[in-house]
């Protein structure tokens, strides 16, 4: 079984679409397909490892098929704290900034978002933090709505 053959299995399996799956690692819906049907035979390590992190399977597996497919429990057998911490920080700070609902610190995406920032760029005093979280929010919440109509994440109306 080739990576893109494991990926698509997986993706399957938590029911997402080629889009989908291609935003949690910051790719496109064509790349994502190039890489299910072997086009694109060796992605990206970073893709990979957040591919794997989201699915809950070894980088080890996902790109060889060797090894336990499951990540074991051991490997972070505790949240980092800290990085949580800042990660409500920069996207309290975000909110404030965008004039989005201060209540969406709450939303599951956002939050993860937030923290995937602050995991790869270093603190949240950083001022950079606030553009990749815009960069990267722009990418993973293209076209999804609340119920007021806004695009989460831009302080913007949605197009109807």
């Amino acid at each position: 079984m080739s990576i893109g053959e494991r990926l698509r299995e997986l993706r399957l399996a938590k029911g997402l679409t080629l889009e989908q799956a291609g935003a949690l690692a910051e790719t496109t819906k064509q790349s994502m397909s190039q890489i299910e049907k072997g086009v694109t035979k060796e992605p990206g390590a970073l893709p990979l490892l957040r591919w794997a992190r989201h699915y809950g399977v070894s980088a080890e597996w996902l790109i060889t098929g060797k090894g336990n497919r499951f990540e074991s429990p051991s490997q972070d057998p505790r949240p980092d704290f800290d990085k949580i911490a800042s990660a409500v920080s920069v996207l309290t700070h975000y909110l404030e900034l965008v004039n989005d609902p201060p209540e969406w610190v709450h939303d599951p995406i956002l939050l993860e978002t937030a923290y995937l920032v602050v995991e790869e760029f270093g603190e949240p005093s950083a001022p950079n933090n606030i553009l990749d979280l815009t960069k990267l929010l722009s990418k993973r919440l293209r076209g999804s709505k609340d119920e007021q109509q806004e695009v989460r994440g831009t302080g913007t109306a949605a197009r109807r």
